[in-house]
């Protein structure tokens, strides 16, 4: 009886250290899900932005591991596409941008489970044998490109079911992530979210050409000019255009200084009648409207006739204010 029991205690210490001699499949998973936070944007410039996909990776086999990780980027569920991808206001407006695998921001990432025609993001890793828990992060960058007039607000996208799609081996990394010369291969889904606050701000700039009266023999009869000031708004935005009395006015005439001491008088209107005064007093003498104008804005000069002006050449600087 003594004998018996002691072999039967012998054969389960037998099979127990059995089991714990046996290896595990490694495995993979997302440990952080990427976040693009494109903050404030405007018309006037591009705006980036990166996130990281944490990847995770354990290592039981007893060899060191070479993986192959490419990560595939669905669209937005609010709005199909890829070349832009959207967000949107939920209220009828939508922001292009776009997520890339490469900084320099060329190689759009495409939809699982290849990519379609579009890039991936993803490289090689090596899993040593000491197994444990290995962890990268996956980098992937954002851009809203410029030139986008858009009502002002929040904008977001949420974009469901991306993936990491791995393979590995010992000796060398596969050849692509679904190589069949992989030993093991999985994937694995992540959540991403796309946030931009699209601002009010509208940009301004005076066109290339300033006004120019030209040259004159005499001021016996008046002299008009042009020019044009180029502005873009959200539709959304009103905005009041006003111009400054420039840096020689006197009283509430504008001047042109000559380098001699001596001023010519002059004046800029808002309508090409040059009957009304452009000034800078908001809701009185100001350009008005919303939105984006969707062309210059003119910008109408006059020299009045005027004697005893020395020759020469004359400027002013005036300054453009916009209300919004």
């Amino acid at each position: 009886m003594w004998t018996l029991r002691f072999v039967k205690l012998a054969l389960a210490l037998s099979c127990l250290l059995g089991m714990g001699a046996a290896h595990a499949d490694p495995s993979c998973w997302v440990a952080s899900q990427p976040s693009f936070a494109f903050g404030t944007v405007t018309a006037s410039a591009a705006t980036d932005t990166t996130a990281t996909v944490g990847f995770a990776c354990q290592n039981d086999t007893g060899q060191t591991m070479y993986m192959n990780y490419c990560v595939y980027v669905s669209q937005g569920n609010e709005i199909a596409g890829y070349a832009p991808r959207y967000m949107t206001n939920w209220n009828g407006s939508q922001m292009a941008y776009n997520i890339y695998a490469d900084a320099a921001r060329s190689g759009i990432v495409g939809p699982p489970p290849g990519g379609g025609t579009y890039a991936s993001a993803g490289g090689t890793f090596v899993l040593p044998a000491s197994g444990g828990n290995v962890a990268l992060n996956i980098p992937l960058y954002g851009r809203v490109p410029s030139g986008q007039s858009l009502a002002a607000g929040s904008y977001q996208a949420n974009i469901y079911n991306s993936e990491v799609v791995w393979g590995m081996k010992s000796g060398n990394a596969p050849d692509s992530c679904t190589a069949s010369s992989a030993k093991y291969v999985g994937r694995t889904n992540f959540y991403t979210q796309v946030t931009a606050l699209y601002s009010n701000a509208c940009t301004v700039s005076v066109a290339a050409t300033d006004l120019d009266f030209g040259s004159a023999s005499s001021l016996s009869a008046a002299v008009n000019g042009t020019a044009a000031i180029t502005m873009a708004c959200p539709p959304s935005t009103a905005w009041k255009v006003g111009l400054s009395n420039g840096v020689n006015v006197a009283g509430t005439q504008r001047r042109m200084a000559g380098g001699t001491g001596d001023y010519i008088q002059y004046e800029l209107y808002r309508d090409a009648a040059r009957s009304l005064r452009w000034g800078n007093t908001v809701g009185t003498d100001t350009v008005d409207g919303s939105g984006n104008p969707g062309s210059s804005i003119p910008v109408y000069g006059r020299v009045p006739a005027q004697t005893n002006v020395t020759p020469g050449s004359y400027s002013d600087t005036i300054t453009v204010t916009v209300t919004y």
